[in-house]
């Protein structure tokens, strides 16, 4: 059986996004995130009002962010994941427009990300968010039912926990005092890759369980 690893990438591989834009801009409204806002959609209206409230446009957001370099050890903690036999895809609440720069430094190819798309204007502004599924990133855990007696997912924010929940094991990384309060308990709360790697047990089953009977397995260490 596969084993896949299901990894978010603002907060667990690349710093948040649109954190550092809020500090380079002198835009505080642009500084909240998934770790303080549970509704997304919610949120990334926000931020495109903000965005042409300023007059900001993507290009202008892709020259900046090109000088935000991932989380020291990310690509690591991707090559670590793949010796143990880890298939890597990418699901993030992000877009295709501001990740590419960091999909190329971690040499992650394109067709294992499933994120979102932004539309733009003639002129260069964001007019709209594209999103590439309707209920939340447990959707693509649930395209690969046969691989996921081994899958752990990674995740830092409150848009992590559907998916977190689908996987056999979810990690949140680094999270907000917020997020942690609202964590269910079979999360695995870390602030490492190393916590993660050194954690990382195969649960001997050869099919899909529920999720309940998935927590519940006795581990055994990998071979």
């Amino acid at each position: 059986m596969n084993k896949i690893a299901f990894i978010d990438m603002e907060g667990v591989l690349v710093p948040e996004i649109w954190k550092f834009l809020a500090i380079r801009l002198d835009i505080s409204e642009l500084s909240i995130t998934t770790r303080e806002v549970e509704d997304y959609e919610k949120l990334m209206l926000y931020r495109i009002a903000v965005l042409e409230k300023y007059q900001i446009t993507l290009p202008k957001i892709q020259s900046i962010i090109g000088q935000l370099n991932p989380i020291e050890g990310a690509k690591e903690f991707l090559q670590a994941l793949k010796m143990k036999g880890f298939e890597i895809k990418i699901v993030s609440d992000c877009f295709h427009e501001l990740l590419e720069g960091f999909l190329q430094q971690l040499e992650v190819p394109m067709d294992t990300v499933y994120c979102h798309r932004l539309q733009i204007d003639s002129a260069g502004y964001v007019n709209k968010a594209l999103y590439s599924r309707q209920h939340g990133k447990h959707e693509i855990i649930e395209k690969y039912p046969l691989s996921l007696g081994n899958s752990i997912a990674i995740g830092d924010a409150f848009n992590d926990f559907t998916m977190l929940s689908a996987a056999t094991h979810g990690y949140l990384f680094s999270p907000s005092k917020e997020v942690v309060e609202k964590a269910l308990p079979m999360f695995n709360i870390v602030n490492s890759y190393q916590e993660i790697i050194d954690s990382i047990k195969v649960c001997p089953q050869s099919e899909r369980k529920s999720l309940k009977m998935a927590r519940s397995c006795q581990t055994a260490s990998d071979s």
